[in-house]
């Protein structure tokens, strides 16, 4: 058993079906493909790239999919990278996003592949986490069949507590992602959709933080910053029991050129350095509950997920390690102040 990637890449359409073929699609999924291959973490015998033919029905895209999915063991990673259309029904039972292939037409539901049967797949993996990236319109939208409970329309649809799941998608509060490349994305990325191109260009250079694995944290930081040096829509992620400290792919910057010894000083600093990597020089800010105190309360102000589910880490470390009265009691009126300011 071997961590398992597939990369779905519909960029073909027939001419009278009202969806454009997009040039930057199988660009983008070709280059998921180097990117898999050159990853110490995942190597070229652990991914498959679905293109053209391989992608024209719903069909084919299942069984590859299935495929992969088989083949992983209680210690792997299912990774599924779709770059394509992705429109989104109301008026379909249960409303579900559907992903293009390359026999899809614009207004007709059934030649699409809903994406219930793409996570029923993922779910019944053994793999010990399971990873959705989708760069496709209305990928806001996947997040609402993961929930659990009232949460969600399909609840539990990649499986309960201890089977965690990541979705990382291409926008994260408007329905149309951008299929344009970006022209300050070097080549050839530049011949990428946007949020493939600088995700790529992550996974090619890496980055400055001292871990050697780029983890889920990591990487949605780093993209982050990335789109947003260049004005593109904010991409999205959603964590099911997953933690942003898990590693998913293969730090790839040099070591000697990373930041390994600088300790944050501001509130905001830490906040920037948590984001990227909880746990580094997290006892030098136990040390100081004041400063936690603080950050906690920063975060809680916001009303991102990530935010909140860093404050929640941050706080369960300070109730297990302030035991002293005094000393917590100095904590939590700082998180207290933080709220009110």
């Amino acid at each position: 058993m071997a961590s398992r990637a597939l990369v779905i890449g519909p960029g073909e359409y027939a001419e009278d079906s009202g969806i454009p073929g997009h040039p930057t699609i199988r660009p983008s999924a070709l280059m998921y493909g180097e990117a898999l291959a050159g990853d110490p973490m995942w190597g070229p015998e652990s991914y498959r790239v679905l293109v053209g033919e391989e992608v024209r029905t719903a069909d084919g895209v299942m069984r590859a999919l299935q495929e992969a999915a088989d083949a992983t063991g209680p210690e792997d990673i299912l990774l599924v990278v779709y770059v394509g259309h992705g429109q989104y029904w109301s008026d379909v039972p249960g409303g579900q996003v559907h992903f293009s292939v390359g026999s899809s037409y614009k207004d007709k539901p059934w030649t699409w592949l809903s994406s219930w049967y793409l996570y029923r797949a993922m779910r019944k993996a053994e793999a010990r986490l399971k990873v959705l990236i989708a760069d496709c319109c209305y990928s806001n939208m996947l997040p609402v069949l993961s929930g659990e409970g009232d949460a969600g329309v399909l609840p539990g649809v990649l499986g309960g507590r201890d089977e965690g799941s990541c979705v990382f998608t291409a926008v994260r509060n408007v329905r149309a992602a951008d299929a344009e490349g970006c022209s300050a994305l070097p080549a050839p990325l530049d011949r990428c959709t946007p949020f493939s191109g600088h995700l790529l260009r992550v996974l090619a250079g890496g980055t400055k933080n001292h871990l050697d694995r780029l983890t889920i944290g990591l990487l949605r930081e780093a993209v982050r910053r990335e789109m947003e040096g260049c004005a593109h829509h904010a991409p999205g992620m959603l964590l099911n029991d997953a933690r942003d400290g898990t590693p998913l792919f293969t730090n790839q910057m040099e070591r000697r050129l990373r930041d390994q010894s600088r300790i944050p000083v501001s509130a905001e600093e830490w906040i920037r350095h948590l984001m990227l990597d909880q746990d580094h020089h997290l006892d030098e800010l136990l040390a100081d509950e004041r400063m936690l105190g603080d950050i906690v309360g920063s975060l809680n102000k916001r009303s991102d997920d990530a935010s909140r589910s860093l404050a929640h880490h941050l706080d369960e470390k300070a109730n297990a390690r302030f035991q002293e009265a005094e000393t917590f009691a100095r904590y939590w009126n700082r998180v207290e102040r933080a709220l009110r300011t």
